[in-house]
């Protein structure tokens, strides 16, 4: 969920990105791998060997996203995408590489060995597909907007259920892993909507009144309302439809 924000954001604002290099439902794993509290499947680690492990499958899940962007996309979007990408990697590295970070990590995903800590997490990111296929519907003037406001809302669902559940410690570490991924890229992209309180004061109110909705609630069956695992097939979906 942390590593694809930055990412998720310029891609899917920025027409040409995805051709038909890879499959929808390929993209979707390889995604899926990066998004290590999002990912049901994955085992939360217990000791270092099984933090390297995470890491290999998340290395491996980007370099399936870096390698279908070199081989896909063209121009100056090429190079904006392999930087989001290059931001990526760099940051798996140091937080992978390091034996410290790797025990700073692990001490911090501890948390969510308890079922019931990491579910809350998850559920934000549930209700974030919710939110962002609802906005991939919405008339296309709306969708920037939509997508960034949809993003600072996952973090904030996110950041503040760590917190509670966890401590304050760790939602600042894991606060800070956001900014340190995806901070600079979404203001690059989300110039006029950069947080929650420009988007509460510019984004259309009727439109932000109903996103807010979907993030607000509490409803465990927000899991089952969305198609696919991440939200890559979306972005997919509106560039398509941005081409028309």
């Amino acid at each position: 969920m942390k590593f694809l924000l930055g990412f998720a954001v310029i891609a899917a604002v920025l027409p040409g990105f995805w051709c038909a290099c890879k499959t929808i439902e390929e993209l979707d794993q390889c995604a899926y791998e990066i998004s290590f509290l999002a990912n049901r499947n994955l085992k939360i680690p217990t000791n270092d060997g099984e933090v390297v492990g995470m890491c290999d499958n998340a290395k491996k899940g980007l370099k399936c996203l870096a390698d279908h962007a070199r081989e896909c996309a063209k121009g100056a979007l090429k190079s904006i995408t392999i930087k989001v990408m290059n931001d990526l990697e760099n940051h798996l590295h140091t937080r992978c590489d390091n034996p410290a970070e790797r025990a700073e990590f692990l001490r911090h995903i501890g948390c969510f060995t308890d079922n019931s800590k990491a579910d809350a997490v998850r559920l934000c990111a549930d209700k974030h597909m919710v939110m962002m296929e609802k906005v991939s519907n919405m008339p296309k003037p709306l969708r920037l907007g939509g997508a960034c406001c949809s993003s600072h809302s996952l973090r904030e669902c996110a950041i503040n259920h760590i917190t509670n559940l966890c401590s304050g410690e760790t939602g600042d570490y894991f606060n800070d892993m956001i900014s340190d991924i995806a901070e600079e890229n979404i203001e690059l992209v989300c110039k006029e909507y950069s947080s929650l309180d420009k988007c509460d004061a510019k984004y259309d109110p009727a439109t932000w009144t109903d996103l807010k909705a979907i993030m607000a609630s509490e409803d465990a069956s927000m899991v089952g309302k969305h198609q696919y695992k991440t939200i890559v097939p979306i972005i997919v979906k509106m560039l398509k439809e941005a081409r028309k």
